[in-house]
């Protein structure tokens, strides 16, 4: 299990924070397109306040690696942290079809482009969607602590009305409001 403390970044021009990224310091980690699988059941669906089931097809310089998580949501304030449980597994295909078998017979699907950066122990995720997913880039930043992501913020003059707690279904529900 590992703890994931983040937020995300709206309203974010992707290339102009990459170009301000570099000129920092900051260091590219990697590059990546993912597919999202977003599991749930109609008979009996995870509540938004107890996480949620995901399994992540992520490729990566010609190697392609299948996760599956359940993020077990601990909080919201101030910073989302999740409790992040992940096994990789052979196929996302298969994985479907047990948790299908199970019950969990809503599946999501969404596409995107990362580009991540490491600066002050911090991951920093320069996400683009599939426009259908979610039709606005945004940044996540991701650290050890609070203080970790707000001393980014601060540092990167990010205004306060950018930041979210929200999750990407929140986020979407809003967008289509």
């Amino acid at each position: 299990m590992e703890r994931e403390i983040e937020v995300k970044i709206l309203h974010v021009d992707l290339e102009a924070m990459e170009e301000k990224l570099i000129s920092m310091g900051a260091e590219k980690i990697g590059e990546e397109q993912q597919a999202n699988y977003l599991i749930d059941s109609a008979a009996h669906p995870i509540a938004a306040e107890r996480g949620y089931l995901r399994i992540r097809r992520i490729k990566q310089g010609g190697k392609e690696e299948i996760q599956c998580t359940f993020k077990e949501k601990k909080s919201q304030e101030g910073v989302r942290v999740y409790d992040e449980h992940t096994a990789i597994v052979d196929s996302a295909e298969e994985m479907i079809a047990i948790f299908g078998l199970l019950g969990y017979d809503k599946v999501e699907v969404a596409k995107k482009h990362r580009i991540s950066y490491a600066y002050k122990n911090c991951r920093l995720d320069l996400d683009r969607w599939d426009p259908e997913s979610f039709p606005e880039p945004y940044m996540e930043i991701e650290g050890m602590t609070r203080r970790a992501i707000e001393a980014v913020i601060e540092d990167l003059n990010i205004s306060r009305e950018q930041v979210s707690t929200k999750s990407i279904a929140e986020l979407k529900k809003s967008w289509n409001k």
